[in-house]
C-alpha cells in the first residue's frame, strides 16, 4: 500500500515525502548549499570520509536529507529539507541525484569515483598550494572569497592547532592547473595588511621535513658531544630477519598524516616501528608478528583507513623486504657507532671521572 505525495506526504516504502511545490530559495543560499553538497559527494571528500562511505553503502548510495543535516556546515547554511530538495532539483547538478520522494540524495551512479591512480594523485598534488599568513579570525567562507578571485577551487582545508583554532594557513587545491600556476606566479599577495607566503604543498613538506631532519641531527650531535665528528659508513652484507612483518603504505605525499596516527590505528596490534616523516610519499610499518593479521584486524569494510583517509597498503616481500632490514640494521649500527664516539669524547659513560670497582668516584 502506498500513498500519493499530494494525499498524505508519506510513502510506505520510502518514508516521508518532501514537497517542494511553491518553495522559494534565495540565490546566494542555493549556490552555497549546492556547492557544499557537491563537496560532500565529490572526488576529494567522499573517498576519505568514513561516515559518508558507510552511509552510501547502506542504501544503494542514497543518504537521507535528515542524515545530511547532521553536517553542521550544511545545516548552518540551510536546515530546511524542502529548500535543499528544491535546490538540488533546480540546480541541475551533474554530480547529485534526488529521489522521487525528495527525501534522499546520492552521487550520480554515472559519475563513479576515480580509482585514485598514481597519475591522478600527482595531478592533484601539482595544483595544491600551501598559503600562510591569513588572518586567524578567517572563516571558511572568507577563505573561499579570498581564493575565488584567483580561480575555481576543488577544496580548501583550514589548518587547525591542537585546540582546534585556525592557524592562519591553508592547503587549497585549484580546479585546474593553469589557475594554480598563475596564482604561484603572482607577485606579493596580502590578507588584510599581511603579506602571505605561498608555495606548492609538496614544496612546503620538503622544506619542513628537511628542517626536521637538520634539527634532529643537530640535537643528536649535541647529545653525543661531538658536532664535527664524522662516522664511517656502515656496510651491511647479510642480515637475518623474520619475513612478513613489514607493510608499505603508499600515496602519503601531500597528506597531513603523522607517525602517531598510524600508532593510534594499530594500538595493541604489535606495531613496533614506523618509518615515516610527515609529507613523505610512503611509510613502512614494522610489527612484532604477522603484519597482514594486524592489517586485517583494523580494516573498515575491507578498507585501510587512517584519519578518514583510505590508503593503499602492501606487504613488502623479496628484494624490497631484504633492503628494508639491511637499511634498518645499517641505521642502528651507525647510531651506536656515533654513540660510542660520543661516550669516548666524554671520557666514558660516567661523568666527573670514573668509578672504581667499589663504585666510588676516584
Amino acid at each position: 500500500l502506498s500513498f500519493s505525495k499530494e494525499s498524505s506526504g508519506i510513502n510506505a516504502e520510502y518514508g516521508e515525502v518532501v514537497s517542494i511545490e511553491g518553495v522559494e530559495v534565495e540565490e546566494g543560499v542555493a549556490k552555497k548549499v549546492l556547492k557544499q553538497l557537491e563537496y560532500y559527494f565529490g572526488d576529494r571528500n567522499l573517498p576519505q570520509d568514513r561516515f559518508m562511505l558507510r552511509e552510501v553503502a547502506v542504501d544503494n548510495g542514497w543518504i537521507s536529507l535528515d542524515t545530511m543535516l547532521n553536517f553542521k556546515r550544511l545545516a548552518n547554511i540551510c536546515n530546511d529539507k524542502a529548500q535543499i530538495a528544491k535546490i538540488v532539483t533546480d540546480g541541475k547538478s551533474e554530480l547529485l541525484q534526488l529521489n522521487e520522494e525528495n527525501n534522499k540524495i546520492r552521487r550520480n551512479p554515472e559519475k563513479p569515483l576515480p580509482k585514485g591512480t598514481e597519475a591522478e594523485k600527482n595531478t592533484s598534488n601539482a595544483k595544491t598550494v600551501y598559503v600562510k599568513g591569513l588572518s586567524t579570525d578567517m572563516t571558511i567562507d572568507a577563505a573561499e572569497q579570498w581564493f575565488e578571485v584567483h580561480g575555481a577551487m576543488a577544496y580548501i582545508k583550514m589548518r587547525k592547532d591542537a585546540e582546534n583554532k585556525f592557524k592562519g594557513s591553508v592547503f587549497a587545491e585549484f580546479s585546474n592547473q593553469a589557475d594554480c600556476d598563475a596564482f604561484l606566479a603572482k607577485g606579493e599577495l596580502k590578507s588584510g595588511d599581511e603579506v602571505v607566503t605561498k608555495m606548492l604543498r609538496a614544496d612546503y613538506y620538503k622544506e619542513k621535513n628537511q628542517k626536521m631532519k637538520d634539527t634532529k641531527n643537530e640535537k643528536r650531535s649535541a647529545q653525543l658531544g661531538d658536532t664535527n665528528a664524522a662516522t664511517a659508513p656502515v656496510e651491511v652484507e647479510n642480515v637475518e630477519y623474520e619475513k612478513g612483518l613489514v607493510l608499505r603504505v603508499d600515496g602519503l605525499e601531500g597528506t597531513e598524516l603523522t607517525r602517531e596516527q598510524f600508532k593510534d590505528v594499530f594500538e595493541g596490534k604489535g606495531l613496533e616501528w614506523v618509518t615515516f616523516n610527515k609529507g613523505d610519499p610512503k611509510a613502512n610499518l614494522r610489527f612484532a608478528k604477522s603484519a597482514m593479521e594486524a592489517l586485517e584486524s583494523v580494516k573498515v569494510d575491507g578498507k585501510f583507513i587512517v584519519s578518514e583517509k583510505e590508503l593503499s597498503v602492501t606487504l613488502i616481500e623479496g628484494d624490497e623486504e631484504e633492503a628494508y632490514w639491511k637499511e634498518s640494521a645499517r641505521a642502528k649500527a651507525e647510531f651506536f657507532q656515533r654513540k660510542r664516539k660520543g661516550d669516548a669524547g666524554r671520557g666514558g659513560r660516567s661523568r666527573g671521572g670514573f668509578r672504581s670497582k667499589r663504585g666510588r668516584r676516584e
